[in-house]
């Protein structure tokens, strides 16, 4: 019974059918962007009855399609709560029942990530179905890491209050067996399955032009490959490309928290539309 309480799914944002609410929402969010509202009252928004963050929270979806609002919002929210945020479903793309199943990460470090004071009773843990993301004890590493990696931003977004404007990928140190070749690489898209959704950070190593850091999201049977080193210089772009002429695939630009960053994304045409807000078509 403790373990249904703890791991069930908010309605997602995209099930929400009253715009009222999706409405309230974003009026309340200007408000606290604007300091006509406290950081609590707006967080308290998204709360059940029990104190709970239950409610979906829309209005993420919306503020993430103007990139300079959305940076604004996040460095106003307390480090806590910008945690709260950043790994809420409508950024990562993961529900807290999914983050469970698919790698082991309870509600309980999560609650502690979130500052939460309150106690409850730790689920055991079953094998996770995709790999088990290590989070025992002080918050591991690899968990944050992993954090970061699922919300799209430099990892001190998530340790600082105050975090750097600079685009860094140093947290891949610390993402699990990041490192492969052109052909492990390969091998690993094309051995995706339809009922899969994974997220992982890979470095694929290459003498010529040095290591090409990359979110691979593997979705419905598909990819999504976001280059993410410093500025996407042309030659990672020309590599991507040419590391998957073999393959039928749509491309983009997607924007990031950091202003001067902008990273080069391509996705199977098998996916029929992505859900970044972020992402921008563009012809090649």
């Amino acid at each position: 019974m403790i373990l249904v309480i703890i791991l069930k799914d908010k309605p997602r944002s995209k099930e929400v059918m009253d715009n009222s609410y999706l409405d309230m929402c974003k009026r309340k969010m200007n408000e606290f962007i604007n300091d006509e509202r406290t950081e609590e009252d707006y967080i308290r928004v998204h709360e059940d009855s029990l104190g709970r963050n239950t409610l979906a929270w829309p209005e993420l979806l919306d503020v993430r399609k103007d990139m300079d609002i959305y940076r604004e919002f996040l460095l106003k929210l307390s480090m806590e709560n910008r945690r709260l945020v950043l790994l809420n479903e409508e950024v990562i793309s993961f529900s807290q029942r999914e983050l469970y199943y698919n790698y082991g990460i309870s509600f309980n470090p999560l609650r502690r990530y979130f500052g939460s004071k309150k106690s409850v009773s730790k689920p055991v843990i079953s094998p996770p179905n995709i790999r088990k993301i290590i989070t025992s004890g002080a918050l591991d590493r690899q968990f944050i890491a992993f954090a970061a990696l699922l919300a799209r931003v430099p990892i001190d977004w998530l340790e600082r209050e105050k975090p750097s404007k600079k685009w860094s990928v140093e947290y891949f140190d610390f993402l699990p067996s990041p490192r492969m070749n052109e052909k492990e690489f390969l091998s690993l898209i094309n051995s995706v399955k339809g009922n899969l959704h994974d997220v992982r950070g890979i470095i694929i190593e290459n003498k010529e032009i040095g290591d090409i850091y990359i979110r691979l999201e593997l979705i419905d049977g598909g990819f999504i490959i976001e280059i993410l080193n410093k500025n996407s210089p042309f030659q990672y772009v020309s590599y991507a490309l040419n590391l998957l002429k073999d393959f039928n695939i749509h491309f983009g630009s997607m924007q990031t928290v950091i202003s001067s960053q902008v990273n080069f994304i391509c996705f199977s045409k098998s996916l029929k539309n992505i859900d970044f807000p972020e992402f921008t078509p563009v012809q090649l």
